[in-house]
């Protein structure tokens, strides 16, 4: 699934390859404007790939800025890595901004996070990171703040805990999806083809370093990417559907994190209500 470099139309991507960083390449698809433009990284969330947001390179609300689009470690076409927590998925995502800084003319005016689901955790932690002023804002879509809602990483873990892992990934990919979710939501083929494309060691060692994260603080919420997105002084939206947990809302409210409801039933809001969703990005980041 990866690709060399290559230049593409005006509106679409101008950069499909891989990235060097600490541990091992990550692959990256980029649209990067000329001179100094507002920059979006966009971060996919568990066994999915940079095709959730494949249509953000056509919606006219992003137009002129540059979108940044890597694979999570084991994902799409990046390779395998040595490290799969979400601290070093958030030092992949600067190792990709430095190296197309340095040679491929980014220049971000002003940078924002974007983070579906589980990438909501290495978004949240790259902006706690972060130089003062160097992280405009901060979107979160339907992301892990609580310990609560996560059901496919309970039942991943649970699996791998009775030694079934295998059996059940393919059950998840196979049956889960293709055949119950798709029926449902039949725009979301691509989570389905980047599941084909996600290795299964991959994919279990995000489950664990997610509920590693959900567990890291006694307390109620006890999630640490949730405290750190309670503490950020930056902008931030948290997006969220029909079906979101209703401790997540609770979590939000306490902490006064603005939200933006989607009226839908489906996790993938960009694929559900897309026009919405990138309106929602275009408005943020104007």
């Amino acid at each position: 699934m990866a690709r060399n470099f290559s230049l593409g139309g005006q509106d679409g991507p101008n950069f499909d390859g891989c990235v060097p960083t600490f541990d091992a390449p990550v692959h990256v698809t980029a649209r990067i404007e000329a001179g100094r433009a507002p920059t979006l990284v966009l971060l996919h969330g568990l066994g999915d790939s940079r095709l959730a947001f494949e249509d953000a390179f056509a919606t006219r609300y992003l137009a002129g800025a540059s979108l940044i689009m890597p694979d999570m470690a084991g994902h799409g076409g990046s390779p395998a890595a040595l490290d799969y927590s979400m601290e070093a998925a958030a030092r992949r995502v600067k190792h990709v901004l430095n190296h197309l800084m340095e040679h491929h003319g980014l220049r971000p005016s002003r940078l924002y996070l974007v983070g579906h689901s589980v990438g909501g955790i290495p978004a949240t932690y790259f902006c706690r990171d972060a130089a003062p002023g160097e992280v405009a804002g901060l979107i979160l879509a339907e992301a892990s703040v609580t310990r609560f809602g996560a059901f496919v990483s309970a039942h991943a873990e649970a699996a791998r805990l009775s030694g079934r892992f295998g059996e059940w990934y393919a059950e998840f990919r196979d049956q889960t999806i293709f055949r119950d979710y798709l029926g449902k939501f039949p725009f979301c083929r691509h989570y389905y083809a980047s599941l084909r494309f996600c290795r299964e060691e991959a994919f279990l060692q995000t489950v664990l370093a997610v509920r590693r994260t959900s567990r890291a603080l006694p307390g109620k919420w006890s999630h640490a990417a949730g405290e750190v997105l309670a503490a950020l002084p930056i902008p931030k939206l948290y997006a969220y559907g029909r079906d979101v947990a209703p401790e997540t809302r609770a979590f939000l409210d306490e902490h006064a994190v603005p939200t933006r409801p989607f009226p839908t039933d489906c996790h993938f809001l960009m694929q559900a209500m897309p026009s919405e969703f990138y309106s929602m990005l275009g408005e943020f980041c104007s």
